[in-house]
């Protein structure tokens, strides 16, 4: 069952939320938690997830995925996807010159696909860097929470440049930069500290992993628009 003031799910038996300490006025099990609850809880843990990683993408990123279980942290990482995915097509929306009285259905819809690839790449990128480079750790579930976390900085830079414009090129290299070298260290932490691919290894296979990424959204990019 799920808190009804916070959201946070309870465990049976317990007589108080445990993240908010409200009293549990039932505790049976609720047959069919209320889809709402579900994703205020999964918001609240992508949006401390989000704080621990900001603050330190390196040591934060397997502390914020061992924090919680491994399904939960895969939710977290679709969550982190969708916003990427809101952030780029709001930020292509306003940033295309071709598009300045409005894009239609088909601009639109191309733009939501197109915005998983980057994702869906990390994760199979991931995933198969796991199993190439002989990973002792790892699986599907922090593949999708590695990715998540690292397409986000990108949403970020997308939204950016939608909002200043192209004009203010000096605005969107700086975030770019940030957005660059944070995608890196989370990658790279999640290859090593979380899949446990060795530090030697995980090295080259960050900047290949982002080069496939960025090769397999250009090519899509460029044959849907």
């Amino acid at each position: 069952m799920f808190c009804e003031e916070c959201g946070a799910e309870i465990m049976t038996g317990m007589k108080a939320c445990p993240n908010c300490a409200a009293t549990v006025t039932s505790a049976a099990p609720s047959p069919s938690p209320q889809i709402g609850n579900l994703l205020k809880a999964r918001c609240q843990d992508a949006f401390q997830a989000m704080k621990i990683v900001a603050a330190n993408p390196v040591g934060g990123l397997p502390g914020a995925f061992q924090s919680t279980e491994k399904r939960k942290a895969m939710e977290v990482g679709i969550a982190f996807a969708v916003v990427f995915e809101i952030c780029a097509v709001i930020g292509l929306d306003l940033a295309l010159p071709h598009w300045a009285g409005g894009p239609n259905f088909a601009d639109v819809l191309k733009l939501l696909i197109l915005g998983l690839v980057p994702f869906g790449a990390l994760a199979g990128a991931c995933a198969l860097a796991r199993k190439v480079l002989g990973a002792s750790g790892g699986s599907t579930e922090s593949d999708v929470f590695i990715a998540g976390t690292a397409v986000l900085p990108f949403g970020v830079v997308l939204l950016i440049t939608g909002i200043v414009g192209f004009s203010n090129f000096e605005v969107i290299a700086i975030a770019a930069a940030f957005a660059n070298a944070y995608s890196i260290l989370i990658l790279f932490s999640g290859c090593t500290r979380i899949s446990g691919i060795s530090e030697q290894r995980a090295a080259p296979a960050v900047p290949v992993i982002l080069l496939i990424t960025a090769w397999i959204s250009k090519i899509l990019f460029s044959a849907m628009f």
